[in-house]
């Protein structure tokens, strides 16, 4: 992001804070009012609109690459459940996705951030705690099965699945806009 770009996202975060709409949402609680998580990408053509929510605290959106679950989002899921009292959590993937990543992309991937930060990728790797660019981006072939692998990560874990969580997982096509429901 360059100097310009900065500059233009904090003259609309100052705007923000003036806008008169946006004052009603600090009545809000934090708890999602239809007691539902969406663990999802970070892809910017996500919004919550695509979720059908209009309103704020509808629900809790949790966001990364791939819409995976890694400690940080398994972190806020629970958060979520335990005192947020979410009782539905969708997982959705999408078409299209970065997180897609074939072995050859994942390496040529450390490969840049390697020149970029000018270090070694046994370095780059090394900062990111990890020993392969499969660890450092756990990327995917197929965003159905990937999917599908997280709805029973999340099911079944052990501090999630006593708590009778409804868990079902989609894949939001990027072009149509329809979601195709996997679990």
């Amino acid at each position: 992001m360059n100097r310009i770009e900065v500059t233009e996202v904090e003259k609309k975060l100052k705007v923000w804070k003036n806008i008169k709409f946006y004052f009603p949402y600090k009545e809000l609680t934090g708890v999602p009012k239809w007691r539902t998580a969406v663990l999802t990408c970070m892809d910017c053509r996500i919004t919550s609109n695509v979720f059908g929510v209009e309103d704020p605290g509808e629900m809790t959106i949790l966001r990364n690459a791939g819409a995976l679950l890694t400690p940080d989002s398994l972190r806020s899921l629970l958060i979520a459940i335990y005192e947020l009292h979410v009782r539905n959590i969708f997982v959705c993937g999408h078409t299209q996705c970065g997180g897609q990543m074939s072995q050859r992309r994942m390496d040529k991937t450390i490969n840049k951030i390697s020149k970029q930060a000018h270090s070694p990728p046994e370095t780059v790797l090394e900062i990111l705690g990890v020993k392969n660019a499969s660890q450092a981006f756990l990327g995917f072939e197929d965003v159905s099965q990937q999917v599908m692998k997280t709805v029973s990560l999340v099911k079944n874990h052990p501090l999630i699945s006593p708590m009778g969580v409804h868990v079902s997982g989609f894949v939001y096509d990027t072009q149509s806009g329809e979601f195709v429901k996997i679990l």
